[in-house]
């Protein structure tokens, strides 16, 4: 009798999970319609932020893009942050030196040349401590850029 209750309730018992299954796989076509469908609309209709939804305001509170204080804090504080940089990073400040270097010797050096030819001995002197300063100069950078 008992076998006979339990042959009896199986059928419904599996029944009942075959229709669960059914169900849940209905669930999931749904779904990966709907997931197809979001990929292949190029435009879909889901909010990506929170500034896309209805409620948020178009116009800011405090516009601040007409504000020149703002601006002008801001060359400021950008001004005071490059010297800062220059401050605590004197390599910088030899790097630049190193590279107007070249055209302040060579100036130097040009006009040492046109003294000598004018009759000026010390016109020698200028052009040969300009090349040897030159030299030395960018002999420091490369020694400081390989630090």
């Amino acid at each position: 009798m008992f076998f006979s209750k339990l042959l009896l309730a199986a059928p419904t018992e599996i029944e009942k999970m075959l229709l669960e299954q059914q169900d849940t796989l209905r669930k999931l076509d749904i779904l990966s319609r709907e997931v197809k469908k979001i990929k292949d609309n190029p435009t879909p209709e889901v909010i990506k932020n929170m500034y896309d939804a209805p409620n948020t305001l178009q116009n800011p509170i405090f516009d601040l893009s007409n504000n020149t204080i703002v601006e002008k804090a801001g060359r400021f504080f950008d001004y005071m942050d490059s010297t800062m940089n220059y401050l605590t990073h004197p390599v910088l400040i030899f790097n630049a030196i190193a590279g107007a270097s070249y055209w302040i010797c060579g100036i130097i050096a040009i006009a040492g040349v046109l003294y000598y030819i004018i009759g000026h001995k010390n016109g020698l002197k200028w052009t040969g401590g300009s090349l040897l300063g030159y030299t030395l100069i960018q002999a420091i950078n490369y020694g400081l850029n390989l630090l």
